[in-house]
């Protein structure tokens, strides 16, 4: 469909799902406030609409306002949270603000769901350096989770609050960490602290995308095993199939010399 087109089911729809059409249109053509001005309508009759938000946040970034970008970019990452494109552009943002940790995990998990992303894998190999600071040497050398330093956190003065500030600090330090010996290609390492953070902190989302996305560096350590004790039970098998066909050619011969 046209500009022209959208713009009539527009007029004559106004709860059309196809506003994010027309305003990424717009975008296209660099009518930048009529996207907004559509948007801003629109929205009031869609406000679950990720991609909505996601457009009206990238308008905002144009305008350098940062703070309602952040607020529609943090509302498309917390309704879609595999959405990497707003992850990327939360990431970009991030940037501009000059917070280069937010930004960092914000392109490490556009990788968890776009992992040939050129320009997220460009900017965690920069900013990873960073990241890096913040673990001294050994910490490289970690065997289990427990080895880590407990994060503190000021104390949560509602009794109702249903998360656990300090968890969620040592949930993130663990997740950047293996995300640290994922960049640097120690998956066994990496594998390691994320099983033990998944039996510690249960099936949360960034620890299963996690899982997903890493478990095909253990195919090969799992299945050469399993290959090696196939092969050894073929062998055991021919083997005894040997000695069992043997046994009954010789079984037979002593009964052909037994008189009748």
């Amino acid at each position: 469909m046209t500009i022209e087109e959208l713009q009539i089911e527009l007029q004559n729809n106004p709860r059309s799902l196809n506003f994010v059409r027309l305003a990424d249109m717009y975008l296209a053509e660099n009518m930048v406030d009529a996207a907004f001005q559509l948007l801003e309508r629109s929205l009031k009759y869609h406000p679950n609409s990720v991609s909505g938000h996601l457009l009206i946040g990238k308008i905002f970034v144009l305008r350098s306002d940062y703070d309602n970008a952040l607020e529609h970019l943090n509302f498309c990452v917390q309704k879609a949270p595999t959405n990497w494109q707003a992850l990327l552009t939360r990431a970009e943002l991030h940037l501009k603000t000059q917070k280069p940790k937010p930004a960092l995990a914000d392109f490490k998990s556009v990788l968890l769901h776009n992992p040939q992303n050129p320009i997220a894998r460009k900017m965690v190999a920069k900013l990873e350096v960073i990241s890096a600071d913040d673990y001294e040497s050994d910490v490289f050398e970690i065997k289990t989770i427990q080895d880590l330093p407990s994060p503190t956190a000021p104390v949560d003065r509602n009794p109702a609050a249903s998360y656990d500030p300090v968890k969620d600090q040592k949930r993130e330090r663990i997740l950047s960490l293996v995300d640290a010996f994922t960049v640097r290609k120690d998956y066994v390492k990496a594998l390691q602290l994320l099983k033990e953070c998944h039996t510690e902190f249960g099936d949360h989302f960034e620890i299963q995308t996690r899982l997903l996305r890493l478990s095909q560096y253990e195919t090969a350590e799992k299945i050469r095993p399993k290959a090696q004790q196939a092969q050894i039970h073929y062998r055991q098998q021919q083997i005894l199939e040997k000695k069992k066909n043997a046994l009954e050619l010789l079984l037979r011969r002593i009964q052909e010399l037994q008189p009748s």
